[in-house]
């Protein structure tokens, strides 16, 4: 059993992460940054772990790592495939943790470290491998893709981290090689996801808000949604390097398994007292509130705190994160999506039922004047439904579902009636 894994960060070493007792519970973390590390004053790896000679022990280290990986099905399906306890964080880790979120990557100590490669060029034809494995398998079949690359995506849905190349076509990674976009398949559960995504994010970018830039594609027939990883630059050389991340759930301390408020995971107003702490500055404050508008308006029940993160570059400045995963959850039935939002919204029990009392009660707990948030509600409203039939017509040009995409227009123009409040 791996006991002891390298910690990376920005392609240097930064320290190590172990675990000890039998049982592998969450007091037998401990991550130590490494000596000269502290000595270069290099960036910290978490808001929760700064950089320090002491070791960081038990619940703040497991819950940070722990958060790098995927969950439910396809993490399933992962652990099903390695033949890894469904439980066994650490060795999950060590499997797949040698590209993750940000620019942190983890490998075990005996083995060599992840240099790019070029000569497995036929592991890294996309299509191929896709094909070879079932690539239409179920949730999770892409992401198992990714494992020969080491390859770690947190989250519920399946996606691959992929380059894209100049000429437009899709490769995986060579081993240590940087990805440049995430591929997220259409889901089986919930078909026509991608268009709503693809929407989504579209609406953001129309209407002025900073946001991950996506476009359709498909993938052996299959819809899929090509997003830009906002977390890679691109060098004046030309080369791809990393941007460190980490999801507000990690900012904040809580596991892996606490994004929902309602499961015991952060509110809003942690959130924003986040933000205000590590003083990122007015932009950060008003992307943070514009972040919880816009879903409100398009009726996205599942924005929850991993699907807001902080940025960090070398030199250790921290600014948040263009906004993605922005999907309308309203077209979807009640049947299979709860309408209760992932973070309060004052006493809103409902996306589509967020009032003006909530919107008040919400600037009250997060530290925003009132007056300015009801009008930062009706301004984004009339942005959002101005734009809306333009933007569903260019998701409809570029591959997308007529009639589905139409179904999602819809829902949000409906919700933006219920929620504007103009």
């Amino acid at each position: 059993m791996t006991g002891r894994l390298e910690v990376e960060l920005f392609g240097q070493s930064a320290g190590t992460l172990e675990i000890s007792g039998p049982l592998r519970s969450p007091e037998d973390w401990v991550f130590t940054y490494h000596q000269a590390y502290v000595r270069a004053g290099a960036p910290a790896l978490s808001v929760t772990m700064p950089v320090r000679e002491a070791a960081w022990t038990g619940a703040v280290a497991r819950n940070w790592f722990c958060n790098l990986l995927p969950e439910g099905a396809v993490r399933q399906a992962i652990v099903q495939r390695l033949r890894i306890p469904h439980d066994d964080d650490f060795d999950l880790l060590a499997a797949i943790g040698g590209e993750c979120a940000g620019a942190v990557s983890l490998r075990v100590p005996e083995a060599p470290a992840d240099a790019a490669d070029t000569a497995d060029a036929d592991q890294t034809d996309l299509e191929a491998v896709l094909f070879l494995q079932g690539e239409d398998g179920g949730e999770g079949s892409w992401a198992l893709a990714g494992t020969p690359m080491r390859l770690s995506l947190a989250g519920a849905q399946d996606k691959l981290a992929v380059v894209a190349e100049a000429d437009g076509r899709l490769r995986l990674p060579h081993r240590g090689e940087p990805s440049t976009h995430i591929l997220k398949p259409d889901s089986h559960r919930f078909r026509g996801l991608r268009d709503a995504e693809a929407l989504g994010l579209a609406l953001a970018r129309n209407v002025g808000l900073d946001v991950a830039s996506a476009r359709l594609v498909e993938v052996l027939d299959r819809p899929a949604l090509l997003v830009e990883r906002y977390d890679r630059v691109r060098a004046p050389d030309g080369t791809v390097q990393r941007l460190h991340q980490e999801d507000f759930c990690q900012a904040l301390g809580y596991p892996d398994g606490l994004k929902y408020e309602a499961g015991g995971g952060p509110g809003l107003a942690a959130c924003s007292a986040l933000v205000r702490k590590l003083a990122l500055g007015p932009a950060a404050v008003q992307g943070l509130l514009d972040w919880v508008v816009f879903n409100a308006l398009i009726g996205n029940a599942d924005a929850h705190a991993k699907n807001l993160s902080l940025l960090c570059d070398r030199d250790g400045r921290r600014r948040l994160a263009p906004l993605y995963d922005l999907v309308p959850t309203v077209y979807l039935p009640e049947s299979l999506v709860d309408r209760t939002p992932a973070l309060r919204i004052g006493q809103a029990a409902r996306i589509d039922q967020v009032g003006a009392d909530d919107w008040t009660a919400f600037a009250t707990a997060a530290g925003y004047r009132k007056p300015y948030v009801l009008e930062r509600v009706r301004s984004l409203a009339d942005a959002i439904d101005g734009c809306l039939a333009e933007v569903g017509a260019g998701i409809v040009e570029q591959g997308g579902d007529p009639e589905l995409v139409e179904r999602v227009m819809a829902a949000v123009a409906n919700n933006i009636r219920t929620t504007g409040h103009r």
